[in-house]
């Protein structure tokens, strides 16, 4: 017992380390003009988005950036998205939309929408956006700058997200916790190995050249989480890429419930470590029954270290990540409730081998 609570410490102790070289990584779109301004094309998959659509495409029209266009796929909505969709194309000539092709059997929906969009576009590089994301004014500036100062192939940047409901600060910060204290993000950059990989589908930037010549979401059509599998796949080819924190650049408010949450972290949750359940599961095992072992392993005394060391981690993830720090530390422990139904329910969804997502059946 004595050995797994002091394995336990180590675990956490290396954890805090690497939280705290991407907190001094500088993981950020940096305030640098493009060498030159070449098109580019932001790709929206859009179905069922009528309440966070009309806010995306006004935030888009305020970009300072000279040469953009905006398509979105509407993927057969049932509410008002293409009501709203329409009223934006009459009064922005750089934003169009069209109604995707019916789902085939051996896709899922966000992919064919994807791969539609790219088929389309006209830019020289290509930004994929969830329709729930916001974009500062000089954002598509700066990651023009970055894409071609780094000379990459993929850039995905993790949005910094709103949190406005005590259900949200519940479970939507468990997420920035684990990669940051799992995945130093620099090494994304500068190292060749696919298992150094990370990626985020709310916003994915391509060369659009390298895109169509890899035809990248085909090759991950019937994938559930086809933004991790894409980095691991462009990392493979020897291709260069970058992640990145949205650090007010890149803003999203993804769920407002504790049941939306759940369900939707529940689906790729397994894909943060290495797509292993396995791994997963001691993860869990861990984080969360970690103070309980050193306590009764190691004493009082010990129990403080670890409860010192978690402190560093949240406190040092949370600046990072742009988020309040207190309520990062404060709530923690009932994080770990909150990751405790995710790791749950995402092997629940396991054993059924399908789940509901928008209407569509996703089979695992």
């Amino acid at each position: 017992m004595e050995i797994l609570a002091i394995g336990i410490l180590g675990f956490l102790a290396l954890r805090t380390l690497i939280s705290l070289v991407n907190l001094l990584s500088g993981l950020h779109l940096p305030e640098k003009k493009p060498a030159t301004f070449p098109k580019v094309s932001i790709l929206i998959p859009a179905r069922d988005e009528e309440a966070t659509i009309g806010k995306l495409l006004a935030n888009l029209q305020l970009q300072n950036y000279p040469d953009f266009e905006v398509i979105v796929c509407n993927d057969h909505s049932s509410d008002n998205t293409e009501e709203i969709l329409n009223w934006f194309v009459g009064e922005d000539e750089r934003i169009n939309w069209f109604l995707g092709e019916k789902l085939h059997d051996d896709w899922l929906g966000k992919n064919l929408a994807c791969h539609q969009l790219a088929m389309r576009a006209n830019g020289k590089y290509l930004i994929f956006l969830d329709a729930d994301v916001e974009l500062s004014a000089d954002a598509v500036s700066k990651a023009v700058a970055f894409f071609q100062k780094k000379q990459l192939s993929l850039l995905s940047v993790f949005p910094q997200q709103k949190m406005e409901t005590f259900a949200e600060r519940l479970t939507v910060p468990v997420m920035n916790w684990i990669l940051q204290s799992l995945l130093p993000m620099i090494l994304v950059q500068i190292t060749k190995f696919p298992s150094l990989s990370a990626a985020n589908g709310q916003f994915m930037m391509f060369d659009a050249e390298n895109y169509r010549t890899n035809q990248w979401h085909s090759k991950v059509k019937n994938q559930n989480v086809e933004d991790i599998r894409l980095a691991r796949m462009i990392k493979d080819s020897g291709l260069k890429m970058a992640v990145l924190l949205g650090n007010e650049d890149v803003f999203c408010r993804m769920y407002t419930r504790f049941d939306e949450a759940v369900l939707g972290f529940s689906r790729n949750m397994h894909e943060y470590f290495g797509g292993q359940r396995l791994v997963m599961l001691a993860f869990w095992f861990l984080v969360c029954l970690g103070p309980f072992i050193v306590f009764a392993a190691l004493g009082v005394n010990f129990l403080g270290l670890f409860v010192a060391l978690i402190v560093m981690n949240r406190l040092q993830v949370a600046i990072a990540s742009r988020q309040n720090w207190m309520w990062s530390v404060i709530l923690h422990p009932i994080q770990m409730i909150s990751f405790t139904t995710i790791v749950f329910y995402n092997l629940f969804r396991r054993i059924r081998k399908e789940t509901v997502w928008k209407g569509r059946r996703i089979k695992f």
